[in-house]
């Protein structure tokens, strides 16, 4: 497999220094390594000297945004596969691109396990089949995905948007293209819980929303939409709720309080034990 490594960074150069150590360990090196900088102030450039001769391609210049200097990447990557691994993300071990090579899998869309640094660190595995239900309401780990480099050429990241993109990217192409997809039994990234989309999970959600309004149709999304978040939530008075305040695209300060109440009503409430399962 000749799997391409693409790093994007905007003043995390501590970061990215891991993130290049975690790539550059690997036992078995990828194809080419690529960093992407959104020319940031605190340094990279000296770390793009430092490693010039793991670095097949570095650059650091003002973007448009993190999907913009994904597409940069891709742009610039010769692999059959792409690997987003951001700065500040690492490789769970120096075998990873060893044993993925070694694990036979050829689809277009390959997902492993991602550890997620927060307390206790939590495993992320991906679903056997992926379905529209799973798509719905949650996503594959960016980072512990190899795509097909021609698939992100055929269909690059929005460039629109700020958090969800690479979520649009897996709904339009493994629900409505049916892309191949595959998952693997191997831990791939430590996901650092850091970065933008984790500090904006109110943000993503309502963004999210706003995407599937454009690609799925109104009776799908009243339907099947409603249908998905009961399974995920089940479908007791207070779920409901939480599920209605979500709908409503109220103003985060709203949502947060009535969060927070709910939360607080779960110590003596049960059935409302729910909102802690959200809000992880």
């Amino acid at each position: 497999m000749k799997i391409s490594v693409i790093t994007v960074n905007r003043n995390d150069s501590e970061g990215l220094r891991r993130t290049i150590l975690s790539v550059t360990g690997q036992t078995v090196r990828p194809h080419e390594f690529i960093v992407i900088d959104g020319a940031s102030t605190d340094g990279p450039a000296d770390l793009l000297k430092e490693f010039s001769g793991d670095i097949t391609y570095g650059v650091s210049e003002p973007d448009k945004g993190i999907y913009n200097a994904m597409n940069k990447g891709v742009a610039a990557a010769s692999g059959d596969w792409c690997i987003f691994m951001n700065a500040g993300d690492t490789f769970c071990s120096p075998s990873v691109i060893s044993d993925v090579c070694s694990s036979g899998a050829t689809a277009d869309i390959i997902c492993g396990n991602a550890l997620i640094l927060e307390e206790p660190v939590r495993r992320k595995t991906p679903p056997e089949e992926i379905s529209l239900r799973f798509m719905y309401g949650t996503a594959l780990c960016h980072q512990a995905v190899f795509i097909k480099t021609d698939l992100l050429r055929k269909r690059p990241y929005a460039e629109t948007l700020k958090i969800v993109s690479d979520r649009k990217f897996f709904l339009q192409s493994l629900i409505l293209d049916n892309c191949s997809y595959q998952a693997v039994d191997i831990d791939i990234c430590n996901y650092d819980i850091s970065g933008y989309s984790a500090k904006n999970r109110f943000s993503s959600e309502q963004e999210w929303r706003s995407v599937l309004e454009t690609l799925l149709p109104g009776r799908i999304l009243r339907d099947y939409g409603r249908e998905a978040e009961g399974a995920l939530y089940g479908t007791s008075a207070y779920e409901r709720l939480f599920l209605e305040i979500g709908r409503r695209r109220w103003r985060k300060p709203v949502y947060n309080l009535v969060k927070g109440l709910l939360s607080l009503l779960s110590i003596f409430i049960p059935s409302a034990r729910f909102v802690k399962k959200i809000s992880k």
